[in-house]
This record gives structure tokens, C-alpha cells and sequence, in this order.
């Protein structure tokens, strides 16, 4: 068995976040309550909206508020672009969207390590902080958040439409987007918000592909990797996340593609067994998204590669379902230690 050299610590629960990033702040949003994460795409404005929101969403066959929580943190609102992010949330009873800059990564938070604030904004929206290396993430309370888009709480008066550019590529970028959510929803035979068949969609190359979120730990940027003497060429080497030694895997050499070399700003993928925790090296991330199982069923690859399941069209995209399974399974990941 692949030797990962790893010291997994039982003794203390953990608590998967979505950790990204807002005007050069960081947040973290508990992964359990993160439905869908996407582009931003065109919003609808109804003529009574209150100024704590800033446009509608058709989203699986609902009308979704979108939230800016700059709104209510005294942060100064900048205008947006394409290259913004929309993660959709949920409570026990409420469903909604929040616009981010950037998502960063899925990380596991230690929750003896996550700091209670002594005291808390009267909207109690961050009531916690936690300290990845020397970067300190404010996590967001969703469900306070929740409580002040019901109270419907005055923010600054701000013209929201013109936050968003007006340039003609741009525009039709942004509905493109929102025909593409409308494109999905028809063709949806679960039209909930609530189901299960999560992605991570990512780059490897110029090609998208995609694993299910079932499968992964965690998602890290690349640093401090540690070579491995008479490895496989496929072995990228060690690094070591919060006191674990994990095993990084050149996801495109495993896959034997013919382009190796990665992106400026790589990132690991961390998935978790029942025997080991490996990462896999891949270019960038880009979305968390709900696939619907009838949509992977109903199309067929025609690659020849025994790693990929599926070729999925979403809209304009495409991407590659790779089988973890066989991955997991495969050969590759087992070496003889002797």
C-alpha cells in the first residue's frame, strides 16, 4: 500500500468550509450549507426590491434573493464583473445567494481551533474567526444572515445597477449564464435544491473535468512539496497539510496526457479513503456544481481512456467525469515497499 506517511488525528472533530475570498477579505462558509457554486450570471431586478438586496434569481424553479455581504460588514462595494462567483446557501427553511470575488478552497476547520468572537455586530453575521497560517477567515453565521434578509435591515442606499458593467460582451456573458440555469431547470427531472449529486469541476490543460464532492477532503494550494527519491515520474512528492503528510499524485501524468507542465498557481485536490488521503495536482479550480444524475447517464465518451465515466455538456461546457473509483483502484496507487 501506497505509504502516505500520514498521522491522522481522531481526537477532534472537523468541519468542512467553503473558504473564499471578498474585496481582499477572507470567509468561510460550512460546506453543509452550500448548495451550488457558479458563475454570476444576469440577475432580475423587480421594481420594490429593498436596497439589502441587490437582484432575483430563477434558481431550480424558485426566485432566490442574492446577497452582497458587504452590504453589512462596512466594507466598500465595488463593482462587479464576469469574473465574480455566486454560491447558492441553505438553511433549515431559506435559500439564497451570496456573491463572492474568488473561491479559494474547500479546507477542513478544526473546531477546537476556530475562535468564538468575545463579542459580536448587532447583525451577528461573523460571530467566529479562524487562523489558517497567517491568514485569518472570518466564518459567516448563515443562518444570522438568514435572519437579517427576513428582517429585511437597511443598508447603504446604492445605486445596485450600476455595480454591474454595461459593456456588450459582458452583458452577454451574464445572460448567457442565466440562459443556461433556465436550459438546466427544463431539463431537470429532480428540480430541488437539495440534491446531492455535487461536483468539483477543474482544469487540467486547456480541458475541464470533473469528480464527484463525495470524494473530496479538501482542496489546497500547492507548497512546500518534497520529492521523492526512486518514485514514479507520476509521484509528485510529499506536503504536509496541517500536520499530515499527504502523498501528491502529477494528476496528468497518471492520466498520461501529453502536456505535464501546470499553471502558475496550481492547486491539490485532497481525497480521502478508507486507506489514505492522497492529492492530486491539478491546474485550477472552478466551480462547485450540481450535476443531475440523469444528465451523466444519458451521455457516453468517446475517449478511450478507462478513467473517464462520462463526457458531460452543460451548456457551453464540457467536461470529463473521471471515475474515481478506478482511479482509486488503480495499480498505479499501490507500490511496493520492499
Amino acid at each position: 500500500m501506497m505509504n502516505s506517511l500520514q498521522t491522522l488525528n481522531n481526537n477532534f472533530e472537523v468541519q468542512q468550509n467553503l473558504y473564499f475570498t471578498l474585496s481582499d477579505n477572507k470567509y468561510a462558509i460550512p460546506l453543509k450549507n452550500v448548495v451550488e457554486v457558479m458563475k454570476l450570471p444576469a440577475l432580475d431586478y423587480p421594481q420594490k426590491l429593498p436596497n439589502n438586496i441587490i437582484g432575483v434569481l430563477k434558481f431550480n424553479n424558485i426566485n432566490i434573493n442574492i446577497l452582497d455581504v458587504r452590504f453589512y460588514l462596512d466594507i466598500p462595494v465595488t463593482k462587479y464583473s464576469v469574473e465574480n462567483k455566486l454560491i447558492v446557501v441553505k438553511t433549515d427553511e431559506s435559500i439564497f445567494g451570496i456573491v463572492v470575488d474568488n473561491i479559494e478552497n474547500i479546507i477542513d476547520f478544526e473546531n477546537y481551533k476556530i475562535e468564538r468572537l468575545p463579542f459580536v455586530s448587532d447583525n451577528k453575521i461573523i460571530d467566529s474567526l479562524y487562523h489558517i497560517e497567517e491568514q485569518t477567515v472570518s466564518i459567516l453565521n448563515m443562518y444570522a444572515l438568514e435572519q437579517v434578509l427576513r428582517q429585511g435591515n437597511e443598508t447603504k442606499n446604492v445605486d445596485i445597477k450600476s455595480l454591474f458593467p454595461t459593456d456588450e460582451k459582458s452583458v452577454e456573458i451574464f445572460n448567457s449564464r442565466a440562459k443556461y440555469l433556465i436550459t438546466k431547470l427544463n431539463n431537470s427531472v429532480a428540480q430541488t435544491a437539495f440534491v446531492n449529486d455535487k461536483f468539483v469541476t477543474f482544469a487540467l490543460n486547456e480541458t475541464s473535468y470533473c469528480i464527484n464532492l463525495k470524494y473530496v477532503k479538501e482542496v489546497t494550494n500547492k507548497t512546500n512539496i518534497i520529492q521523492l527519491p526512486c518514485s514514479p515520474d507520476y509521484i509528485e512528492g510529499l506536503m504536509t497539510v496541517r500536520g499530515d503528510f499527504i502523498t501528491v499524485i502529477n494528476f496528468k501524468k497518471f492520466l498520461n496526457l501529453t502536456k505535464t507542465d501546470y499553471s502558475q498557481k496550481p492547486k491539490v485536490i485532497i481525497v480521502d479513503s478508507e486507506q489514505y488521503k492522497i492529492g492530486f495536482l491539478v491546474d485550477e479550480i472552478f466551480e462547485i456544481a450540481d450535476i443531475p444524475e440523469e444528465l451523466i447517464d444519458n451521455k457516453k465518451t468517446s475517449i478511450e481512456d478507462s478513467f473517464i465515466s462520462s463526457e458531460i455538456i452543460r451548456g457551453n461546457d464540457i467536461q470529463l467525469l473521471i471515475n474515481m473509483d478506478k482511479v482509486m483502484s488503480d495499480e498505479k496507487m499501490f507500490i511496493d515497499e520492499e
